[in-house]
């Protein structure tokens, strides 16, 4: 795994890929939206977007999170983003963390390496 970041939550698709990573090469930092990022790749391009974190439920059973740029509810098995311009949904699969393909880890650690 890498050194910079761990990657707490893997949900994909044939078309996306949206995670969260929490920055592990931030030893002082207090801000959370510094720590935790969410990030959305499409697939077939070399970069990804930040998704802007607004909330988040948690129940017995699923879990939500509410960005500007769209939905997300998911639980162990599956995911479903939707996105507030289009308002396309994605249904996307849950995967585990050390699953993530290595195109992606290096797409990520440029990313960043250029914050």
């Amino acid at each position: 795994m890498n050194e910079a970041f761990d990657i707490l939550y893997y949900f994909t698709n044939q078309a996306i890929s949206i995670i969260e990573v929490k920055r592990t090469d931030l030893a002082n930092a207090t801000d959370k939206s510094q720590v935790y990022f969410w990030l959305k790749w499409e697939h077939g391009r070399d970069e990804i977007s930040r998704l802007n974190f607004v909330s988040m439920q948690v129940s017995s059973d699923s879990e939500e999170r509410v960005f500007e740029e769209g939905l997300l509810h998911f639980n162990t098995e599956q995911a479903l983003y939707t996105d507030l311009d289009t308002f396309d949904t994605e249904t996307l699969q849950t995967q585990r963390p050390d699953l993530i393909p290595e195109s992606f880890q290096s797409i990520l650690t440029h990313y960043f390496q250029s914050q």
